[in-house]
């Protein structure tokens, strides 16, 4: 991948968040410089996981975008990464930092920080399928994927316009993985060198352990220790935790020295948060009407209701957030969204 961008701003992954409506909206009020999927199983995608590439699904716009994966079977990674760069990914990121309890209860997400022997085979084996993609030395009709996850393959391409964009996804994509400064506390010091080994494109550090999962304020003196460390590689250090907008981002690169940030919760419900923008009440009313149409566009199959969430967010320091809320937790159609507008904008 090539920017133009002195320091990179971007979305980071968040499950049940960064889906393709949340991705399209935030890219239509203020495009990132970089945006990841939710992450997906390694193992559900190479072994016909059919649902589970709707997490896949992007548009050219959203470019550079890059997939993101979780799991634990070197092998699934292998397949997984062949799939991800056939689907036109600019990159592939793995997730050794996600704290819940469904997923490192498995030895996924930041358990992998507990097990170096097996992130580190892991890492070899989505490089591995990279480069085996790009040489063309491993086709994706090569690695036994049933007819239906083919032809969900085929049309995630034709989603993502994968034949208008041949040209501009001839590099190689990147390889890269996201964790945190440890499990119970920072083991920066014995946990990042292993990581810098590996030759990766970028590495990104949530300042906070695998125990504090998201209490607590994260720790960017840490993150400028790995920066430190990564000085004499190639690899490109991303900072993330309580990253609020654009603007704080590029103070903390300079004040950090890492290469870029990736904003996550501070993007839910506020689009705006990476052009510096607060928004007016009609503004959050127009991005939720356009989030619910995006989202009956592109999951006609899904229930209204997994879009609540979002919802309450846009509702957030609103002074009449309360009296909405009780409201908004209720909605199952547009329709019934249309009919708090003025109620949202008074």
């Amino acid at each position: 991948m090539n920017f133009t961008t002195d320091y990179i701003i971007g979305l980071s992954p968040m499950d049940g968040i960064t889906d393709e409506a949340f991705r399209l909206v935030q890219t239509k009020i203020a495009k990132p410089d970089l945006m990841f999927t939710e992450f997906v199983s390694a193992e559900g995608i190479s072994r016909g996981g059919i649902k589970l590439y709707d997490t896949l699904l992007f548009s050219p716009e959203e470019c550079p975008i890059i997939g993101q994966l979780f799991g634990k079977d070197p092998e699934s990674f292998y397949k997984s990464a062949i799939i991800l760069c056939e689907l036109g990914f600019d990159g592939v990121d793995i997730n050794m930092g996600c704290p819940a309890k469904t997923v490192t209860q498995h030895g996924s997400g930041a358990a992998l920080i507990a097990n170096p022997k097996l992130a580190l085979q892991i890492i070899e084996s989505t490089k591995k399928g990279i480069e085996d993609w790009y040489t063309g030395k491993t086709k994706i009709s090569e690695l036994d994927l049933n007819k239906k996850t083919l032809d969900v393959i085929k049309r995630n391409q034709k989603y993502s316009q994968i034949n208008n964009r041949r040209s501009t996804i001839e590099n190689r994509p990147s390889i890269s993985v996201k964790t945190r400064l440890g499990t119970t506390e920072s083991t920066v010091d014995t946990w990042i060198p292993k990581l810098l080994a590996q030759d990766l494109d970028f590495l990104t550090i949530h300042g906070r352990t695998l125990k504090q999962a998201y209490a607590g304020v994260a720790n960017w003196e840490e993150i400028k220790k790995v920066v430190n460390m990564a000085k004499n590689t190639k690899t490109k250090i991303f900072g993330n935790g309580d990253i609020q907008n654009r603007q704080q981002g590029i103070e903390y690169c300079q004040k950090y020295g890492v290469n870029g940030v990736l904003i996550g919760r501070a993007a839910s419900g506020n689009p705006w948060c990476f052009n510096n923008h607060t928004a007016s009440p009609k503004e959050r009313f127009s991005a939720m009407l356009l989030h619910s149409q995006l989202f009956e566009t592109t999951f006609p199959s899904r229930q209204f209701d997994s879009l609540r969430k979002h919802f309450l967010l846009y509702t957030k320091n609103l002074s009449y957030a309360k009296s909405l809320r009780m409201k908004l937790i209720r909605l199952n159609s547009v329709k019934e969204l249309l009919s708090l507008e003025d109620e949202f904008q008074s």
